[in-house]
């Protein structure tokens, strides 16, 4: 090290991009070959697993139209979002609260308010009910949406290292509920929808993404205990 350059970024990538456009390089080929490969076994999997957390992701990601802003709550929801493909036209944003999870329904409902751009908040039970007085107002767009994951607890314990079977796992980490949004949609002015299988998720899906007449909610039950054990094959699946 005997000399110190100063530069803006634009120019820097101007000139060292022309010297290493010079240097023969199969690194990018090797790459995109990698790339290919993991999205062909991952479509692959996508179609086989069963009604899941997975399954829903999915399909919800195939199913948002473009040009909406998408805003995902913390925890399992943002997990499982950078697995999937997002469309280019989408905005993606994804609110890391004080304890990860709060304050994600507020930020989705500014931000749609703010933005004026149609908006769908994807978040998980606990995420939604710790913040459940966000819909407590007067201001939210007839075009916002929010798809729910019910899986009755915080299932990203259950794939994080620990004993599940453990009962105090159970009541201490997971907090297993049976609480729905049914009531408090009635109670905000919130038009509900609600799945609980493959074919309810396509029918609901359709259904919050056809008009603008109101703000709509598509809360989709998912099986507590096996959404773990999907996620984790599928991790098996890719390294095969």
């Amino acid at each position: 090290l005997t000399a110190h350059f100063k530069s803006d970024i634009n120019t820097f990538l101007k000139k060292i991009g022309h010297y290493l456009l010079s240097v023969p390089s199969d690194y990018q080929k090797k790459w995109l070959e990698i790339k290919n490969e993991i999205q062909r076994k991952h479509l692959e999997y996508q179609n086989d697993t069963p009604f899941s957390d997975f399954k829903v992701y999915a399909e919800l990601f195939n199913t948002i139209p473009k040009h909406y802003m998408v805003q995902i709550s913390n925890s399992s929801a943002i997990r499982y979002a950078q697995l999937m493909k997002s469309d280019p036209t989408w905005k993606v944003y994804c609110n890391r609260g004080t304890s990860g999870i709060d304050g994600s329904t507020s930020t989705a409902i500014g931000a749609a308010v703010a933005s004026g751009a149609p908006t769908v908040f994807v978040t998980g039970d606990l995420s939604f009910f710790y913040d459940s007085n966000a819909l407590w107002n007067k201001y939210i767009p007839k075009n916002f949406r929010i798809i729910l994951l019910n899986n009755e607890g915080g299932g990203i314990f259950r794939i994080l290292p620990g004993d599940t079977s453990d009962p105090n796992f159970e009541y201490f980490f997971e907090t297993p509920h049976k609480l729905t949004a049914e009531h408090l949609c009635k109670m905000y002015g919130i038009t509900y929808y609600q799945a609980n299988n493959y074919s309810d998720l396509q029918k609901g899906l359709r259904a919050i993404f056809t008009d603008d007449h109101a703000p709509k909610l598509l809360e989709i039950h998912t099986p507590r205990k096996i959404n773990d054990k999907v996620l984790l094959k599928y991790f098996e699946y890719l390294k095969k």
